[in-house]
């Protein structure tokens, strides 16, 4: 694990999180709003994912979920709970720790893809590595091992419109895991790919957690995320529940 740069500011350490488990989400509840106005996007949720452990979180449009994966990211601060990441409360932190929290412990899949269009592929690596405090050469040589394993090592200078969909999300991940973050947080990874290079993905999402001894939180209505998601759970009005449990139903591998 990268050790992150001390400072004046730096986290707070909990001493009643095992090594074992990366994230840890106690009673967390987030509001837009205030008054009779306000929304309750996110509704007392308990949450623990540990390493290796890949957790799917399901549900109808509107239901939270981006919300909930934004304040697990450190992106959104929640209203009331407390979010830990490998052992490091982070509910209270100021926007420079939390930009340290995402630069080092956290690494972000989106949809979109969210590339740098003016960039090209290793470039769009570079910068998660140059934000983080890795420059020149040393930053170069990390992000073509990264892609060159993502099977990407003959499009290192093209463009993100020279890409296909599955390459562009392949990037997209080798720039998430760029500086060894413990988590990995996806938004619908599979959104705008055919079926062929979103399985791809499935099976790179799985192996960044089996293999790489992270754990990784899904986002998703893709049926195929349920085959390698060793826990499943439905959130809905805000709330997150086991969907089995709530008696919720998920998409089957088969379609059925």
């Amino acid at each position: 694990m990268t050790e992150m740069q001390t400072s004046t500011d730096a986290p707070t350490q909990i001493s009643d999180v095992t090594g074992e488990t990366i994230l840890q989400v106690d009673n967390v509840t987030k509001r837009f709003g205030s008054g009779a106005v306000a929304v309750t996007a996110v509704d007392g949720v308990d949450l623990r994912v540990r390493r290796r452990e890949i957790v799917l979180i399901m549900g109808p449009s509107g239901s939270g979920k981006t919300t909930l994966l934004s304040v697990l990211g450190g992106i959104l601060k929640p209203t009331s709970g407390r979010v830990q990441i490998n052992g490091t409360d982070i509910t209270e932190m100021t926007e420079s720790q939390l930009t340290k929290i995402r630069q080092k412990e956290v690494g972000f899949v989106f949809q979109s893809f969210n590339l740098i269009e003016s960039l090209s592929t290793i470039e769009n690596v570079e910068v998660a590595l140059n934000f983080a405090g890795l420059t020149g050469r040393k930053a170069r040589a990390r992000a073509t091992d990264l892609l060159s394993d993502l099977g990407l090592g003959d499009r290192l200078h093209f463009k993100p419109r020279d890409l296909s969909g599955g390459e562009r999300q392949r990037v997209s991940i080798a720039r998430a895991i760029a500086n060894n973050p413990a988590l990995i947080l996806a938004d619908e990874p599979t959104a705008n790919l055919d079926s062929k290079r979103g399985q791809e993905v499935v099976l790179l999402l799985r192996d960044l957690a089996k293999q790489q001894d992270r754990c990784v939180v899904i986002v998703s209505h893709d049926r195929r995320i349920v085959d390698v998601a060793d826990r499943i759970w439905w959130l809905e009005d805000g709330r997150l529940a086991d969907h089995q449990a709530s008696g919720a139903t998920a998409p089957s591998s088969n379609g059925s």
